[in-house]
């Protein structure tokens, strides 16, 4: 009984660690796994994806490993980096891309990097929005974990095929990193899968830019937002 119990557990705990592995990277042009050499000399933008923060405000550990992600993600030999967090509020005063800006610059990234995009209420949305923001880059890098980054990575393919020639891997992927979440996540994404697949609703998921009086999000850069900043969802 105790063999079958760790038997179970041991596969359980595989599953996410195995989706995770597989997923890290895939999604992106040929030739652009290779972190290190990706952004040398370029202009990289990193767009960290939005999740709600726990009903008493402080940050989930997903937003937690997102900020984690995107801050080690930066490549020092990018020749700029800007660092685009991406989601609005729902639920909370303060926006999902105020939050995870703050986790940024506690990881010690300077705040000058970042920008906010508060508009965004889904993974849709996160990278529909977050891609008037980075025209200019030449590298684009997408911070969650391993499923979710390939889920907008394919996004962005289906808004902005051009964009999408730009993606490069981030350091999504560690061996053992939040391992807690790591199934659940993988059983979330096949399930959303399924329904996609089973109940087509994208690309019609956000409403064409020209209504409801859109216009882009201004692009300049924030300093770290103060706790009373306005706001920001996933979304996923």
């Amino acid at each position: 009984m105790a063999a079958a119990l760790l038997a179970a557990a041991a596969g359980y705990l595989a599953v996410g660690e195995l989706s995770h592995a597989w997923a890290h990277g895939r999604g992106l042009p040929p030739g652009r796994r290779n972190r290190a050499g990706d952004a040398v000399g370029r202009r990289e933008a990193i767009i960290v994806l939005g999740y709600p923060s726990r009903p008493n405000g402080s940050p989930h550990p997903l937003q937690h490993w997102r900020a984690r992600i995107a801050a080690r993600s930066i490549s020092p030999s990018a020749s700029a980096t800007t660092i685009i967090c991406t989601g609005a509020a729902i639920d909370s005063e303060r926006s999902e891309a105020a939050v995870l800006a703050d986790l940024l610059c506690e990881l010690g990234v300077p705040p000058e990097l970042i920008v906010l995009e508060e508009r965004a209420r889904s993974t849709w949305q996160n990278m529909e929005f977050a891609a008037l923001l980075v025209a200019d880059a030449e590298v684009i890098k997408v911070a969650s974990n391993s499923l979710h980054a390939w889920r907008a990575r394919r996004f962005l393919r289906r808004q902005d095929l051009e964009l999408a020639r730009r993606l490069a891997a981030a350091d999504d992927y560690r061996f053992g990193e939040y391992w807690w979440l790591k199934t659940p996540l993988a059983i979330y994404e096949a399930v959303g899968q399924w329904r996609e697949w089973r109940y087509p609703r994208l690309p019609d998921a956000s409403p064409p830019r020209w209504l409801n009086g859109y216009r882009p999000p201004p692009t300049g850069r924030v300093r770290r937002p103060g706790r009373n900043a306005p706001s920001g969802p996933d979304h996923g």
